[in-house]
């Protein structure tokens, strides 16, 4: 027996299918896990685009580096020239990624 057995036909003009199938497309969801999760009361947001996944693990696996980075400067009190120098160069790679991929 199926769990949803109640149907509710919905007329709407142009406009307002079109914006319908345009939030659906931006959701990722079916048309019924979106109107579903509207009648809910969720927040309904944009699927994060195929990248997304590779490119926050490249962003946490160049945070971590920097914390390390930072962890041994604590640690002896001073930050040497190399330390200062990687930490810039993961900055600027997280937001070359960031830029060129987001």
């Amino acid at each position: 027996m199926r769990k949803r057995n109640h149907v509710i036909p919905v007329r709407l003009n142009a406009r307002e299918l079109r914006e319908l199938e345009e939030q659906v497309e931006k959701s990722g969801l079916s048309r019924e896990e979106f109107m579903r999760s509207l009648i809910l009361g969720a927040q309904v947001h944009a699927k994060p685009c195929e990248h997304h996944p590779e490119l926050l693990r490249k962003i946490a696996g160049l945070c971590n580096n920097a914390n390390q980075l930072a962890d041994v400067a604590n640690a002896s009190g001073m930050a040497s020239e190399q330390s200062v120098q990687e930490m810039l160069r993961l900055t600027k790679e997280i937001w070359h990624l960031v830029k060129e991929e987001w």
